[in-house]
């Protein structure tokens, strides 16, 4: 099954002239893993729809990044959605996880569709929907929730995800998820293993 039929099949989309224009104006593209697909101040020239692979979407301020959400198989990001609608620059960066599958749409075909196809403005009113409770969910855990209790809740959640409880994940990556410092994270981990919660080792974390 092709790309473009995956995407049709995932989507419901059932348009015959949808299906035409999307296999007409889009170029599918297989993009190495930590490759920008989007980049903070610049324009954008094409939405991306994730095939297959993970990409992840922050915001960056000078040294400091704050996660806002990934994009999975068949979903785009919602901030550089909307972005097409008002012909702005990006406020966003995006950057693949791993090796990953795209199809680009020229952004001038993104707002045009949804005005003209049902199916079309389903997935991007959905798409607005979803990405606005994974920014409310973010919001609140910055809001809410001490660095102390996020950096624990993150570090359940990603053995959970992988089956393990040993965590590949360096104390400077951890700090690009959680939106602090390295300092910060070095300091929670330390107290964590003196209270006996984790055991730390080289660019690995062990739950204890």
């Amino acid at each position: 099954m092709t790309e473009f039929n995956l995407l049709f099949n995932a989507l419901a989309i059932t348009e015959e002239h949808l299906k035409e224009d999307i296999q007409r104006t889009g170029v599918v593209q297989t993009v190495p893993k930590n490759s920008f697909i989007v980049e903070q101040h610049k324009y954008i020239k094409w939405l991306a729809l994730v095939i297959s692979g993970k990409v992840r979407v922050w915001q960056e301020n000078e040294d400091r990044q704050i996660l806002l959400y990934y994009v999975h198989p068949i979903q785009t990001c919602v901030l550089s959605l909307s972005a097409t609608f008002r012909d702005c620059k990006s406020i966003i960066n995006a950057k693949t996880e791993e090796e990953t599958t795209i199809i680009k749409i020229p952004v001038r075909y993104v707002s045009e569709w949804s005005f003209k196809y049902k199916s079309w403005n389903r997935f991007t009113t959905h798409s607005f929907i979803m990405s606005y409770e994974d920014l409310l969910h973010s919001y609140k855990n910055l809001a809410f929730n001490k660095i102390d209790k996020r950096l624990l809740d993150y570090l359940r959640s990603f053995a959970q995800k992988n089956n393990s409880q040993s965590i590949d994940l360096s104390h400077n990556q951890l700090a690009k998820e959680l939106g602090t410092t390295r300092e910060v994270v070095s300091k929670i981990l330390k107290q964590y293993e003196l209270s006996g919660i984790v055991k730390l080792k080289f660019k690995q974390i062990e739950l204890l």
